[in-house]
């Protein structure tokens, strides 16, 4: 199994680099504007992105780089380059939240290789919170060894959404209401913190209807070498956009098939 703790303490480095940039607008009413998708995009989100993608650039110039912002691209501009490793980077993950003063906001940095995420880390600022993970070197929170709660009991289990309305936009509100009802309690931690919260062990499940490669990528490997699972609703392997769950592993399989009995 190829060694990548170069490439994950280079991750860390400039997910710390990223998350500084982009504190120093928190809470000060950065500029902000509407994409076509409907989305929002501030002045933190492009100056993060652009200065984590000169990092990349300068490090690992034989990589690409997709960033939410700017899409995909060469590392050091231009067409991407066929095959080559390719960083992917949310310079805010949760920008609703960092927008609205929320602390459960993230810089997001992830490598993948061969559709594979290797390596990943989520940096949250506000919260004094950082996960790393690489294939094959374990996960960690805050520098310190972490792992999945291996519950095995949805009726003790704790479960996190994302925005109820997704579920409705997406039929799934079936499925998140079966949870509701049939899980021991439920929170509504979106965006990157339920994920990590499960890989942490502080929760057992979470459900996102729509998500996209630079919103997962990092949380992959993370949730995965934490001990638990990461794919689509239906259980297939996450393919750069569309539903995502995670959970602790073991309650995985249960997810699926009640997902697939209220479709």
């Amino acid at each position: 199994m190829t060694d990548y703790s170069t490439e994950l303490q280079f991750a860390l480095d400039v997910a710390k680099i990223g998350g500084a940039i982009a504190a120093e607008h928190y809470r000060t009413d950065p500029q902000r504007s509407q994409k076509k998708d409907g989305t929002w995009v501030t002045e933190a989100d492009t100056s993060t992105e652009a200065v984590m993608r000169e990092h990349i650039a300068s490090a690992w110039p034989e990589h690409n780089v997709l960033g939410e912002e700017e899409g995909l691209a060469a590392a050091r501009g231009g067409e991407p380059l066929d095959g080559a490793p390719t960083w992917v980077i949310d310079p805010i993950d949760g920008t609703n939240n960092f927008m609205s003063e929320i602390p459960t906001w993230a810089t997001l940095i992830a490598l993948r290789v061969e559709d594979r995420s290797v390596v990943g880390v989520a940096h949250a600022p506000a919260l004094g919170e950082i996960y790393d993970a690489a294939e094959g070197l374990g996960a960690r929170f805050n520098g310190h060894s972490m792992s999945v709660d291996k519950l095995d009991s949805l009726e003790r289990a704790t479960v996190f959404f994302g925005g109820d309305k997704g579920f409705y936009r997406h039929d799934l509100e079936n499925l998140q209401e079966r949870l509701v009802l049939e899980s021991w309690r439920t929170r509504g931690f979106g965006d990157f913190w339920g994920h990590v919260l499960v890989a942490r062990g502080a929760g057992h499940v979470m459900i996102e209807p729509h998500v996209s490669l630079w919103d997962v990528a990092a949380l992959e490997v993370i949730v995965s070498e934490a001990g638990g699972r990461l794919t689509h609703i239906d259980g297939s392997v996450f393919s750069g956009e569309g539903s995502c769950l995670s959970t602790n592993g073991i309650l995985h399989d249960q997810v699926v098939a009640m997902a697939t009995d209220v479709r």
